[in-house]
């Protein structure tokens, strides 16, 4: 709850947010997750993105929020996709045309998505407190642009970058209900949270689109169930993290 009511107020704090995307976010994450440890969010991908993004920058702000105050002593965030992710292919602050479809191009609500998190992904990577893994299937970079593989490589060669972790993995495949991103957290009191999310890379950011939240402790039914479904793909696929 601390950590909704933190976001929450990155979230309104944001003057380059739109303010209708601020109300979504309010409506369609921030509450429901105040109720309920597993939410759905679905819609034009245009409308969904920007909501499902924004939140899940604006829970990376408050994570390492959380960790400079000592309320979190330890995270292991992975983020398992197809292709190595988005932000740490793309320059900071910036997003390369070839990272979206021509639909995303003159989005600029969309666009600022990924420009935001280059920011926040950086910031983690850094972060002492946290092992961060960017799992990716075999063979996944080469499916990025010479430019993204060359900024991506830039990036795990950075030794700035302490916490991260290139971590390709030996499945060719995974399926759409894996891809998205995984937040381990460690309390003080030795409790373990975890936050997960479920969607599709920019690239693949067409139509519709459906997005799955988990938030909650790992007693809670639906929250180990993702948690577990993640680990088991990840533990198949020759990945093994630090938790």
């Amino acid at each position: 709850m601390t950590m909704l009511t933190d976001i929450a107020s990155i979230i309104s704090s944001d003057n380059e947010l739109d303010t209708d995307v601020k109300t979504s976010i309010a409506r369609q994450a921030i509450s429901p997750l105040r109720q309920s440890s597993e939410i759905q969010i679905a819609g034009a991908d245009k409308v969904t993105r920007p909501v499902a993004v924004n939140f899940q920058r604006a829970f990376e702000q408050s994570l390492m929020n959380r960790i400079n105050e000592s309320t979190i002593t330890q995270a292991t965030v992975i983020i398992h996709t197809r292709k190595p992710t988005t932000p740490l292919c793309n320059p900071p602050g910036k997003s390369l045309t070839e990272t979206l479809p021509p639909s995303m191009r003159e989005d600029t609500g969309r666009r600022k998505t990924i420009e935001d998190r280059t920011i926040t992904v950086r910031r983690m990577a850094k972060q002492p407190e946290i092992d961060l893994y960017v799992a990716y299937t075999h063979d996944g970079l080469n499916k990025r642009s010479p430019r993204e593989q060359a900024i991506y490589r830039s990036e795990v060669n950075n030794p700035e970058n302490s916490s991260l972790h290139d971590s390709e993995m030996t499945c060719k495949n995974m399926p759409d209900e894996i891809v998205g991103a995984s937040y381990v957290m460690t309390t003080p009191q030795g409790h373990t949270l975890y936050f997960g999310n479920n969607g599709v890379q920019a690239v693949d950011g067409t139509g519709n689109t459906v997005w799955q939240y988990w938030l909650g402790g790992l007693e809670d039914t639906s929250v180990n169930k993702r948690y577990r479904e993640v680990m088991e793909y990840l533990h198949k696929c020759g990945l093994d993290p630090k938790l």
